[in-house]
């Protein structure tokens, strides 16, 4: 029973000490407000204008208030990222014109959901956010005509022996040059250590630096012609689907002239 009463006590004095502790706050808050009414007075040369400006503040700036505002700021975040991303996708849907037109509907519906994921992909947007519909118009012979005229000139300019020349050229010349690089960087590191009068710290530094050296040009010299033969894969890749969309214009031109 002891026991109980302790406990009953010691709750009632902590009650006790957060009344007090609630009182203490509530009279710093009453003399901050005084101090803002008496500020607001002076500025507006107005009790009753100071006690009205004071009035606002305290609404604009309730909980419930600072929360709408935030969710309304939240909301307009979203809906702009939504404008963004609508914006984007309708120029990259018009960028993959001649690609699209092409596919049938469920190859385009398809096309177009990974475009638009794309797009979207890392971006907070509205809940339920649905992918913009696009119309992809029907191709008319005008069109057609100077597609092919793009893809024949965009052909014509292109050299897949030159693309493949420069492709071979580059993958012998990493083995070579690091081939020649090697022997050269192991026959001075054997330069290094048949010298005389070098204390070992210094033969060390001697021989780190110059393989070091050895392994930076090696280095940039692969990524070199990684580069070249990246920039001809991509050149024989343009050449190959060029040549495939010219023989689906070819074809829809045809048919259109046919009809």
């Amino acid at each position: 029973m002891s026991k109980q009463s302790d406990i009953i006590r010691e709750l009632q004095e902590r009650q006790k000490e957060l009344q007090e502790r609630q009182k203490e706050l509530q009279d710093r808050v009453n003399a901050a407000e005084a101090i803002c009414q008496d500020l607001l007075s002076h500025l507006y040369n107005s009790e009753a204008q100071g006690r009205i400006k004071f009035d606002d503040y305290r609404i604009k700036y309730t909980q419930e208030a600072i929360e709408r505002r935030e969710a309304e700021a939240r909301a307009k975040q979203l809906r702009d990222s939504f404008n963004t991303a609508k914006a984007d996708f309708r120029d990259m849907a018009e960028a993959n014109f001649w690609t699209l037109v092409f596919l049938n509907d469920k190859e385009r519906q398809e096309k177009l959901d990974d475009i638009w994921s794309t797009i979207t992909s890392g971006l907070v947007l509205p809940e339920d956010t649905k992918r913009p519909q696009h119309t992809v118009p029907k191709l008319t012979v005008d069109q057609l005509i100077n597609r092919r005229a793009e893809l024949l000139d965009s052909i014509n300019k292109a050299n897949a022996t030159q693309y493949n020349d420069t492709i071979e050229h580059c993958n012998q010349s990493k083995a070579d040059f690091a081939l020649s690089m090697e022997r050269e960087r192991d026959k001075q590191v054997a330069e290094i250590n048949r010298k005389d009068g070098l204390s070992e710290s210094e033969r060390q530094r001697q021989v780190s630096e110059t393989q070091a050296y050895f392994e930076r040009e090696i280095k940039r010299h692969l990524l070199e012609m990684n580069r070249q033969i990246s920039s001809a894969e991509v050149g024989l890749k343009r050449l190959e689907d060029n040549k495939a969309e010219l023989a689906k214009v070819q074809q829809a031109l045809a048919k259109q002239l046919t009809h």
